[in-house]
């Protein structure tokens, strides 16, 4: 699954809605996040790690979408 940010939190953190990730994982794919024509890509064991980890606030959506949760992956560019 492929996403793009289009900052990142405190210069390195790439932030992604948890029902993103959740769809990641069940369509069973690598997680790809595309910033500033760079990108990573996290393999689907990693993304499943980092749900169990996320910053247990809710976030209200500005669009009247659903409310979320962010969960941030440390942005490194595969070379």
């Amino acid at each position: 699954m492929k996403l793009t940010v289009k900052k990142l939190y405190k210069g390195c953190y790439a932030s992604v809605r948890d029902y993103q990730v959740e769809k990641c994982i069940q369509k069973g794919e690598d997680l790809t996040i595309d910033f500033d024509g760079e990108r990573m890509k996290i393999p689907l064991e990693q993304v499943k790690e980092a749900k169990a980890k996320f910053h247990n606030t809710t976030f209200k959506s500005k669009v009247g979408g659903k409310d979320y949760e962010l969960i941030d992956f440390f942005f490194k560019p595969n070379a």
